[in-house]
Order: structure tokens, then sequence, then C-alpha cells
């Protein structure tokens, strides 16, 4: 009888050893098996220069929206048209190698017929006189300070602002630079509507 409760005994203490291996081997040493204890591992994503330019830009980028009518009859303040040359500064500005001209299109509807005229044919004469590198290039142009009214005679149709903006310059080979500076717009009135007849970077 005694001999049986030592077997027993001794049989009870091999499967118990047995587990502990056992749990150890999953637990720590499970080959090429992650640990199930271990805290997973953080991926870090190393952003393209494209990607911190897209996100700068949308982060920069105002959508200015207006009634038509309402526009036309109500009375225009100073600040109404620092609002609308600080959001054309910004979306004129800001262009990449990869974005085929878009802030020069897509600004054509705020612009008068003579500067539309002007928009087209600088993108013709870019899209033939420049050579895409392969490399990515992008510049965002951001309005840090309240713009400058530096002629308001809306009763003759012309308004001229001046806007100060921090541009960020990015490329794939050279990082990111950061330049002040600033762009001269000349608004004019055009069938009832103010629009951007210039503007021209100092």
């Amino acid at each position: 009888m005694e001999n049986n409760k030592k077997k027993i005994g001794k049989i009870l203490i091999a499967i118990l050893f047995i587990l502990i291996l056992l749990f150890i081997y999953f637990a720590f040493l499970g080959g090429d098996k992650k640990n199930s204890f271990s805290k997973p591992e953080e991926k870090i994503e190393e952003k393209t220069e494209q990607q911190k330019y897209e996100e700068m830009k949308a982060k920069s980028e105002v959508i200015y929206t207006f009634d038509e009518e309402l526009e036309r009859d109500r009375e225009w303040s100073e600040e109404d048209f620092k609002k609308m040359a600080a959001n054309f500064a910004e979306r004129f500005g800001s262009y990449s190698s990869h974005g085929n001209y878009g802030n020069i299109v897509e600004s054509k509807y705020l612009m008068t017929k003579e500067m539309k005229s002007w928009a087209d044919s600088y993108v013709v004469d870019l899209k033939n006189n420049s050579e895409y590198s392969g490399e990515f290039y992008g510049m965002t142009s951001k309005v840090f300070v309240s713009p400058e009214i530096e002629n308001f005679n809306p009763e003759s149709g012309q308004v001229e602002v001046l806007v100060s903006t921090q541009r960020f310059e990015t490329k794939d080979a050279g990082g990111e630079s950061v330049f002040n500076q600033n762009i001269k717009i000349n608004y004019i009135k055009e069938g009832g509507e103010w629009l951007v007849d210039s503007a021209s970077w100092q």
C-alpha cells in the first residue's frame, strides 16, 4: 500500500514537471510563433514626402463658397476681401509635381476672363517647357497673418490686397524648407462678381 502511494506520488510529480516544461515551451520558446504574453510590436510607418505634402495641404485648404445673388447685392467690406484673398493665396500657392497644375486650373472660377486666358496660356507653357524628373516636389502656402488692404475702392470696381504667406517646400531629395513670401492680389468687379484680375508673388 505504501509502495503504491509512492508510485502515484512520483507519477503526479512527473506529470506536473512535464506540464511545467510544456508551459515554458509554448509561452517563451515557441519557435517562430510570437509570444502570446509579450507586447505586440508597434509598426511605425514612414510617410513619404508626398503624403506629408497632401496632409499639410488638406489642413490648410479652405473652400470659399457664396450665393451669387446675395453676394451681388450686398455691400462688401474690407474683411470680405481679406478672407477671399487669403483663400485664393493658399489655393493658388499650393501645388505639387503630381498635381497637374490643379492650383491654377481649379482656381479659374475665381478669376476674370483676362486672367483665365493668362492661366490657360501659362499652364500650356509649363507643360511644354517643364520636365518631370521623377522625384516628388510640393509647395504648400499658408496665410499666417491677416492680409492688408492696399487699395479699397469698391465704388470704382477695384480692390488690391497684399497677403503674407508662409511657404513649405517639400521634395524627396532634400526634405522640407520654409520661407515667407507675399502675394499681391487685384480684384475687379466683372459681371456683378468680385474676381481676381491679377496675382503676383513679391
